[in-house]
């Protein structure tokens, strides 16, 4: 960030220097690490490791104070956090600066969110913090943090969809790209099914439904950026960004949807990738 610069400012400077190119979306912070490097802030110890919990990257109350001026000056905070711990420092942080400073819709989120407890996605709602859930943490690290990290009991509530559901919690789900490669409809997948590298399903109780997967990636992929008036649903006035797909996730076997073939990508109606079928009418 450019010191002092309001998030306006700091968004027409970029806009400027790119030709329109680049815009800003959030100021980005980091409160922990991975869990599978030990360097995520538990709150509890690891479950191999029980002489270890974590740290935190920064100390609370300087913490407390930058994030509040970040927000005072119109920024939207994204703040990564993996462990609890770290989670939980997070929220603190980003709910004593909406009480400090109070805006209306700021649409903060936690990047991550994987080991939160029903406690911390409470007080996330209630302060209208927004969850970014690396949903395919699941499938690629999902029997590592069963046996090694986090034992069974943590790792099944990894990511809790259902809960944040219940909570009407917005959320959206992410690859964390470069770290696992970039495809929404796996994505998807991984959310409805929870299945492991190794095939186990891995929280049961937090699976949700294809519709609602589905939106995570559309609807409010869009509403978190601020973007609901012009993109993640088709219908007149917004912008006809989409892909067509092969098969009907919707109809499909579950297991199945990470495997259906993309057969366009459009933008602004323009197609950018792949063929529109003949029979097909874009207008």
């Amino acid at each position: 960030m450019l010191a002092g610069y309001t998030a306006e400012q700091t968004d027409e400077e970029l806009q400027q220097k790119s030709n329109g190119r680049v815009r800003l979306d959030s100021a980005k912070h980091f409160q922990d690490g991975s869990i599978q490097g030990y360097t995520a802030a538990l709150r509890e110890p690891y479950y191999s490791k029980p002489d270890q919990i974590g740290e935190l990257l920064n100390e609370q109350q300087a913490f407390n104070e930058e994030i509040a001026d970040l927000h005072n000056r119109g920024f939207r905070i994204a703040i990564h956090g993996n462990g609890d711990r770290a989670i939980g420092s997070n929220i603190e942080a980003l709910s004593q600066a909406v009480q400090k400073y109070p805006r209306d819709d700021h649409r903060h989120r936690i990047e991550h969110v994987q080991t939160a407890s029903t406690a911390d996605l409470q007080t996330m709602k209630q302060h209208g913090i927004a969850a970014s859930f690396f949903i395919n943490h699941v499938y690629y690290w999902g029997d590592r943090h069963r046996d090694i990290f986090l034992g069974p009991d943590r790792a099944e509530r990894m990511n809790p969809l259902r809960e944040a559901v219940d909570l009407d919690l917005l959320f959206t789900l992410h690859s964390d790209c470069p770290i696992t490669p970039i495809s929404p409809l796996f994505s998807v997948w991984a959310a409805v099914n929870r299945l492991t590298r190794n095939g186990h399903v891995l929280g049961e109780s937090q699976k949700i439904d294809v519709v609602t997967a589905l939106k995570s990636m559309t609807i409010y992929g869009a509403k978190l950026n601020f973007e609901e008036n012009e993109k993640g649903t088709i219908e007149e006035g917004k912008q006809a960004d989409f892909a067509m797909l092969a098969q009907d996730p919707l109809t499909c076997p579950p297991e199945e949807i990470k495997d259906i073939k993309v057969l366009a990508t459009l933008i602004n109606g323009e197609i950018v990738w792949g063929d529109v079928p003949a029979s097909t009418a874009v207008k």
